[in-house]
């Protein structure tokens, strides 16, 4: 069998440091003895996930982000090392600079999955791990491809750089409520849901 490395064309060192990155910025993730995998890592079966999304609608995604995730920024304005506040940067500036739909929410997803697990909570961690496997499973394409064709992209990112900024200053109640505003005018662009999730 030929390995990986051999295919790619590249030695097995820059492979390693390669996945090494893509793990760090939580676009993959690895198990011993398993492998490498894209996108999250959550415990719950495919199938249960599945089922899951099949019986929620984006509205009800949107709430559940915002009951946890202006929590876990806060948590990460307290915690996040600068390593690990640059990583949120640079994930920002490839969401913006992204050149479709579905790479655009690879490096969203991966931008506020960086915060979650600056966090510091791993039970909290599974729990938008949770949130966010539902959201990628459900078949909501025409849904993301509207946002991302009339410049959520761009919208997005000034909302990202208020919420970096606001951990770059080690300022908690800021950061929560950037997020809290952030995934409320989500919420508004993309489902017309006006100013219901402010006080969430």
């Amino acid at each position: 069998m030929t390995s990986p490395s051999v295919t790619l064309g590249v030695g097995r060192r820059a492979l390693r440091e390669a996945l090494d990155t893509l793990e760090r910025e939580g676009l993959v993730w690895r198990r011993q003895g398993q492998g490498t995998f894209a996108g999250s890592q959550v415990t719950v079966s495919d199938q249960e996930i599945s089922r899951l999304a099949h019986r929620v609608n984006p509205l009800e995604v949107i709430e559940a982000r915002l009951s946890i995730e202006p929590m876990l920024v806060r948590r990460c304005a307290m915690r996040a090392l600068q390593a690990e506040i640059e990583t949120i940067v640079r994930l920002a500036d490839a969401a913006r600079l992204a050149k479709d739909a579905r790479s655009y929410e690879n490096f969203d997803i991966a931008f506020h999955r960086k915060i979650a697990t600056c966090a510091g909570n791993a039970l909290f961690l599974s729990m938008f791990e949770m949130i966010i496997s539902v959201r990628e499973k459900a078949d909501w394409r025409r849904v993301r491809e509207h946002y991302f064709d009339h410049d959520g992209a761009q919208r997005s990112y000034a909302e990202h750089r208020r919420i970096i900024d606001a951990i770059i200053d080690r300022d908690l109640a800021k950061a929560e409520a950037m997020m809290r505003d952030h995934l409320s005018k989500v919420a508004s662009d993309v489902l017309g849901v006006d100013g219901l999730y402010l006080d969430v």
